[in-house]
């Protein structure tokens, strides 16, 4: 065999060296005691500097070193002369030659020792890592920005990467999952298990059967489900996420969970409220019907109560007149109950209106009373007319208000005692006016006072023998409220009662001071 030729070690070197330039990586050595530094032309080429611009010195190969790195490098190298770790390594900013500063990775070893014990001689690498930094810069940025983002979505946004053998792992979970599982991310990501145990019992079959159909399919996975914290009452959540297959048959999934208990809270209201209203609507379609359909056949029976009573031919007998009239006011107490009826399905369903006019007050409010006058006789109520000097203009619906009058002043006079009295009166109310219907009677308990105008609330007559059914005041109220009005009551147990209505007065009307 022939020899090599006597150059070969040194073409060897060269290409050797010029490879690991190419890479951005340099190989030094370092001569400790004299500070002395070989190839320190190619590690200079690192950073653009051309042959001999830097001296064969550590000395001067410090100086391009950043300021602030220049201590922590010493103190790398220092931990590895005194035996504390096995090899030097340090990561610091090097002073190129356009002036900018570029990263540089170095590692090395000693390899040489004197007669002392002291290092001599010191082998190493240098590299260029500053393109890896700056994405390792980058990629950190868009972390934190991933991170400040996620702070202020109301969910967790996470990873979860699901293994072959069936564990799983969260890679990276948002700070808000504090808030919704009641853990720290880094405990989320050390034990995947702590957060799936917080899943309700009675659901994890279903959502772990979900999430396996959705990995089957390699399609986007969507549940809700409850979260079952210890110091806290269960949660609605709704979760979805994305696979993405890797290498060895793992799956990252990368989703969203939120709280939705709140929403659907929202919505069982929103269900339970549709059908409310649909049972409403059933209620008042089928009242109304049905008091159209009552009304025909009571007519019919008190027009034939009437005729009996009128009947001269066939005079009927003080027995049979008196049991004839009872018919007669039994179906017209009837009729009115089923008229109130009517009013409040028509109100009920928005099917009633009212035609506002000026109206003088006085005397629609004379003629209700003297309506009324028959029923306070036979009832032993004396009725009394507070009337003002000169009738105030309002605007109301005359035939509505008449209602409204009827209806309070019927009561007042229902709901009193034999000997009482019942008074009318007007007085001014600001831009208003108000109409007071005052009795003396049984009064009503404050208890029964908030549910007295809803319909079919008789409060404190619920078990009285008085006839009525808590539908009079409910349309009272509705018929002042579409006259643009409001209804009051004032009242003290055992001494009586006071309901005010207040109406607008009309334009440019004055009205003179209540006497005193």
């Amino acid at each position: 065999m022939n020899a090599p030729p006597p150059n070969l070690g040194r073409i060897s070197e060269a290409l050797m060296r010029d490879a690991l330039l190419g890479a951005g990586t340099s190989v030094w050595e370092w001569h400790i005691q004299s500070d002395r530094l070989s190839n320190i032309d190619t590690s200079a080429a690192l950073l653009g500097y051309g042959p001999g611009e830097l001296l064969s010195l550590q000395e001067t190969w410090n100086e391009v070193i950043h300021p602030d790195d220049r201590l922590p490098n010493h103190e790398a190298y220092l931990r590895h002369a005194r035996g504390e770790t096995p090899i030097y390594e340090h990561e610091y900013r090097a002073r190129a030659r356009d002036g900018q500063w570029r990263w540089i990775a170095e590692r090395g070893r000693i390899v040489e020792w004197d007669e002392h014990g002291r290092p001599a001689r010191m082998v190493g690498t240098l590299s260029d890592i500053t393109l890896r930094r700056q994405a390792q810069g980058a990629a950190l940025e868009m972390a934190e920005r991933l991170s400040k983002v996620s702070r202020h979505v109301p969910g967790v946004v996470y990873q979860y990467r699901a293994f072959v053998d069936g564990s799983g792992q969260f890679p990276w979970v948002s700070d808000s999952c504090v808030d919704l599982f009641g853990l720290a991310p880094q405990a989320m990501v050390d034990d995947a298990s702590r957060a799936l145990r917080l899943i309700e019992r009675d659901d994890r079959e279903r959502v772990f059967a979900s999430v396996r159909r959705a990995q089957r399919a390699m399609r986007t996975w969507h549940a809700e489900f409850r979260l079952h914290r210890r110091d806290a009452s269960p949660r609605w959540v709704r979760a979805t996420a994305t696979p993405q297959p890797e290498a060895g048959g793992s799956v990252l999934w990368h989703g969203y969970v939120e709280d939705i208990t709140e929403l659907r809270e929202l919505e069982q209201a929103r269900q339970a409220a549709t059908a409310a209203q649909a049972a409403n609507r059933a209620k008042t379609e089928f009242l109304s019907r049905m008091s159209h359909e009552l009304r025909t056949p009571l007519n019919a029976v008190l027009g034939f109560a009437q005729l009996l009573e009128l009947d001269q031919r066939e005079p009927l007998s003080d027995t049979q007149r008196r049991r004839v009239v009872l018919i007669r006011e039994a179906g017209t107490h009837l009729l009115q109950m089923i008229g109130e009826l009517l009013d409040l399905t028509r109100i009920e369903a928005g099917q009633l209106s009212v035609a506002p006019a000026l109206l003088p007050l006085v005397p629609l409010l004379a003629e209700s009373l003297e309506m009324v006058r028959p029923q306070a006789d036979a009832a032993g109520v004396e009725l009394q007319f507070a009337a003002p000097e000169r009738s105030p203009t309002v605007r109301a619906d005359p035939t509505r208000l008449r209602q409204v009058l009827l209806n309070l002043l019927g009561n007042a006079i229902k709901y009193n005692r034999r000997g009482g009295a019942v008074t009318l009166g007007v007085m001014p109310q600001g831009a208003d006016v108000r109409i007071e219907v005052a009795d003396t009677g049984m009064g009503i308990a404050a208890d029964d006072l908030p549910g007295l105008f809803e319909p079919f609330n008789r409060g404190a007559h619920r078990h009285s023998t008085i006839e009525g059914t808590g539908i009079g005041l409910a349309v009272t109220r509705a018929l002042v409220d579409l006259m643009g009005g409001r209804i009051d009551v004032f009242s003290t147990p055992g001494e009586g009662s006071t309901f005010g209505v207040e109406l607008p007065i009309a334009a440019d009307d004055q009205m003179p001071s209540r006497p005193t």
